[in-house]
């Protein structure tokens, strides 16, 4: 009656005949015998095994088909290790017996968009996965292995779950950052852990920080445009991208035997391998070596120039390699990336040509005679041929893209020579309009309020025409869209701007050229056209636009007629009115800018925030570090009472939890605080009550008005107030809406050492908030440096959080300390803590003292492990606090832990003093005690 369908990872163990039963019950839809259980609020079920033991499985759907998808045998009702449900707590007494699936609610069914009928078994990431034949013989196969396949194709997560397989420590290198860290999110996706692998997610950039940390910086594209401009008239050059592409993939990043080729090099390059004509190679080098002098005079570095400079320094440290998109890199960064393998052959390669918009000369079978030679054998080279993401007119449109490429130019070499197919039941359309009348004007209307839109032109310098019909903040050239997708994409001016250039694509190409299932391979017969080289821009952009319309393309141009459309089949007589208006929400445009900020998209997340979330900004002054220490100049002045910089310095202190600042009011006659802790509550009810009682519909127009990252007066965003009051479902909304984890409050906390420092602090938020806020602010990693070389540590290992833990309580901890007390923390100043934690923070076998202790000897300053991370400083026996030379990179800018965690501006001498202080008063009012209580003995005795 249904479909069951097997994680891979799953594993029975002892209960296998039982698992086997209930399957079979369970594919009969006998939920009954099967004993079958929803547990609300999870979208989980539950089947009973035997009286110990159970089966976890959730609904789904694919064709209108339900089916189950078996995830997990729970051991002994020990929910609370379940890597599903960590840490939730379970009553079986509460679970709700469930006879059929027509019980279940819609909600539940986890949509499927494929399932190869072929497989009982499937794979996950952030989402179910069923694996086609292709892939499922690609994991089964040993490296080498080279992947090739189209946007869509599914390389990553293909990629991604070949990684699982593998023991040892793994590379999983990219050009872009976000796809590294969207990797990494992916791979560690519902907890998934596995104690033989280690793996670093990075981009190049961080890979070639991993040896050591460069001066300066990375020269980006953007950069070098504003550079170059200066030259375009003195030099006749005028494309910026074209003549980066040749400095990064001809002059510095081809030969992988020296830094740069010498101008007699590169004058003499054959007609494949430059960019440009040999009449303009002077004129480009010229510029070459200006640029050279540019980039020292002005603090920047060359990448490729770089990874040359670091090649003696990279060590053999990988058992694996897996390149991403590695029709991205240069052949000197391929280089030195796999000379960190420690056995050469042991690398996966994957990638798609046809997305190179600028030309780089990158083929396959370049790659492979360069690196490999006869080492590759044919079945290391596997092609994806299905398409699990385009609509079927939009993949339709990129193939004949492809035979159109083919037909003109012949074939770049056999493995990028072939065609996708698409699983997508969506059949999606293409809409030409033309320039006439008020056609575009409604459809800049109609699309502009929109984030299923996206507008798209071929170089950046097309944007400014665009923008005159399109208000859309959501505006790429070709380039910027690499990476991205949208239900909607608006091509503007693509064929229209550059009719000669596509009409020369187009010559001599027919529509019997165009009815081929396949592409057949043959290679240019002139060896010295260089059509293709030069055209290659213009086909490919238009591929890589096309691919990113998950559904849809709208084809605007200036004019009928373009041979491309005519070729295409693409109608010119499309009725534009069809077209609905859209309006996103708010809170729709919230995480669109901040999905795009992660991207590195800055210029469109920006665009969003001024044009679209327009806000105001607040009333108030935020307690800024500077702020903080003139108000604590004037309040703790003992010849100066001002009562207002006292007032806001309490109040401050009390929400930082300051105590040592508390008790120097305290010394001056401040009321409040000498009782500071009766305080907490009416400062809770003067700024955060909307945060104490959860209440997601009152933080909700603060956040329209003044937007979702705005600072109250302590410097908080919404997102810090909602941790520090311990406000779940607040905490949830905001970073919903895209609000931004990684911001830092006066002393440079982020909002994750704020839930700690809370935890830590009041035992009844770490039992019952922490669990569920924790998860929730986890960043993909954090990145530190000791010794000049990037270490990346992912969220889901200790060091993760012991470092975050001792940001945030260090400072508490040694506020505490007796002046004859040692300056360092001790296993027992925090081990009582954490025992509150719940197993989705800390598991329990992490919380003993035998295994605390040896983590922070081994990632000791001085110790000798191999591994060893120069984390913490031992400043006595059992005594340790953050290694005050570590730096954590935050928003981009390397911070010193001993500027985070340095007493909260409070330095350790005055602790001591304070410390000294504090006692000598203690001992006197027990001396005026005693001397007292000696009276009234004395007086007694008389008396008697």
């Amino acid at each position: 009656m249904f479909e069951i369908l097997i994680y891979n990872d799953i594993n029975p163990g002892k209960v296998r005949k039982q698992f086997d039963r209930t399957i079979e019950q369970l594919s009969r839809g006998d939920f009954t015998s099967a004993e079958v259980k929803k547990m609300a609020g999870t979208g989980y079920y539950r089947a009973k095994l035997d009286y110990e033991n159970r089966l976890l499985f959730k609904f789904a759907r694919y064709n209108n088909q339900t089916c189950l998808l078996a995830l997990e045998v729970i051991f002994n009702h020990e929910y609370n290790k379940s890597r599903f449900l960590r840490g939730s707590e379970v009553n079986e007494s509460k679970l709700i017996p469930i006879t059929n699936h027509q019980e279940v609610p819609s909600g539940d069914f986890l949509p499927l968009m494929y399932v190869n009928r072929r497989s009982l078994h499937f794979y996950l990431l952030d989402k179910v996965l069923s694996f086609d034949d292709d892939q499922d013989e690609i994991l089964a196969l040993s490296l080498p292995q080279i992947i090739i396949g189209s946007a869509g194709s599914g390389k990553t997560v293909l990629t991604l779950e070949k990684i699982k397989s593998l023991t040892g420590k793994v590379l999983y290198i990219t050009l872009s950052p976000h796809l590294a860290e969207n990797s990494a999110q992916l791979f560690y996706s519902y907890n998934y852990e596995n104690e033989n692998l280690e793996v670093d997610f990075l981009s190049y950039r961080e890979f070639i920080e991993t040896i050591r940390i460069p001066k300066g910086k990375e020269l980006d594209f953007k950069t070098f445009e504003i550079w170059f401009s200066g030259y375009r008239q003195s030099t006749k050059l005028k494309d910026a991208h074209k003549t980066f592409e040749e400095f990064r993939g001809v002059i510095t990043g081809l030969d992988i035997t020296k830094e740069y080729l010498s101008r007699e090099d590169y004058l003499a390059l054959g007609v494949k391998q430059s960019i440009f004509l040999a009449t303009e190679r002077e004129m480009v080098y010229n510029l070459f070596e200006k640029y050279l002098n540019w980039l020292k005079e002005n603090n920047y570095y060359d990448i490729n120039i770089l990874s040359h400079r670091w090649l003696n320094n990279c060590t053999q440290c990988y058992d694996f390699i897996v390149v991403d998109e590695v029709q991205d890199f240069t052949n000197i960064q391929l280089h030195i990336i796999l000379k960190s393998l420690k056995k050469p052959s042991d690398f996966m390669l994957c990638g798609d040509s046809n997305q190179v918009v600028y030309p780089n000369f990158f083929s396959w079978s370049h790659l492979k005679s360069m690196f490999y030679q006869s080492d590759v054998k044919n079945n290391e080279l596997k092609i994806l041929h299905v398409n699990y993401r385009n609509s079927q007119t939009i993949s339709g449109l990129a193939n004949l893209l492809l035979k159109i490429k083919n037909a003109r130019f012949g074939s770049i070499d056999k493995e990028s020579n072939y065609l996708v197919n698409t699983v997508s039941e969506t059949k999606g359309e293409i809409v030409f309009i033309e320039n006439k009348g008020n056609a575009i004007t409604d459809l800049g209307r109609k699309t502009r309020l929109s984030v299923k839109y996206a507008v798209l032109v071929l170089r950046n310098e097309d944007k400014a025409k665009a923008k005159t019909w399109f208000q859309s903040p959501l505006l790429f050239s070709v380039q910027e869209s690499k990476g991205l997708e949208y239900e909607n994409i608006i091509l503007y001016n693509f064929i229209s701007e550059n009719a000669a250039e596509y009409n020369i694509i187009c010559d001599g190409v027919t529509q019997n050229d165009l009815l081929a299932d396949e592409l057949e391979y043959a290679r240019g017969k002139d060896k010295t056209d260089k059509s293709f080289d030069i055209y290659k821009f213009y086909i490919n952009s238009l591929y890589v636009a096309v691919t990113r319309a998950v559904k849809n393309i709208y084809i605007v141009e200036q004019s009928k007629g373009h041979k491309l459309i005519r070729l295409s089949g693409i109608s010119e007589d499309a009725d534009v009115r069809s077209i609905k208006e859209e309006v996103s929400s708010a809170d729709d445009w919230k995480r669109e800018a901040r999905r795009l900020e992660m991207q590195g998209k800055n210029e469109q997340a920006d665009a969003i925030r001024k044009n679209i979330l327009i806000v105001e900004k607040p009333g108030w002054e935020p307690m800024t570090f500077e702020l903080y220490q003139s108000i604590k100049k004037d309040a703790l002045d003992p010849e100066l009472f001002n009562k207002k910089a006292k007032d806001r310095l309490f109040d401050f202190a009390l929400v930082y939890n300051q105590t040592l600042v508390m008790e120097q009011l305290a010394d001056l006659m401040y009321k409040r605080a000498g009782y500071y802790e009766a305080e907490r509550g009416s400062i809770f009810r003067k700024y955060y009550n909307y945060y104490r009682d959860d209440n997601v519909k009152m933080i909700i127009p603060l956040i329209n008005k003044y937007g979702i990252d705005y600072r109250d007066v302590h410097n908080f965003t919404p997102l810090h107030a909602a941790v520090f009051s311990g406000a779940v479902n607040i905490t949830k909304t905001l970073l919903d809406n895209g609000a931004n984890p990684a911001l830092l409050n006066t002393f440079s906390k982020t909002p994750i050492q704020i839930a700690l420092e809370q935890a830590f602090v009041l035992p009844c938020y770490a039992r019952n908030k922490l669990g569920k806020i924790f998860p929730l602010l986890l960043s993909d990693s954090m990145k530190i440096q000791t010794d000049g070389y990037l270490i990346k540590i992912d969220s889901h290992k200790i060091e993760y959080l012991l470092i975050n833990l001792f940001i945030a309580v260090q400072s508490v901890i040694l506020r505490q300390k007796r002046h004859y007390q040692s300056m360092g923390i001790k296993i027992d100043d925090f081990i009582g803590n954490i025992q509150h934690f719940s197993e989705s923070v800390i598991p329990q076998y992490r919380k003993k003292r035998e295994y605390l202790l040896a983590l922070l000897a081994k990632h000791e300053v001085d110790g000798k492990n191999p591994y060893n991370k120069k984390i913490f400083k031992r400043v006595e026996r059992g005594n340790y606090v953050l290694n005050p030379g570590l730096q954590i990179l935050c928003n981009e800018q390397w911070i010193s832990v001993s500027s985070i965690s340095g007493n909260q501006d409070i330095s350790e001498e005055e602790i001591i003093n304070h410390s000294v202080e504090k006692q000598k008063k203690e001992f006197e009012e027990v001396r005026k005690k005693i001397e007292k209580e000696k009276k009234k003995r004395e007086r007694e005795r008389w008396e008697w």
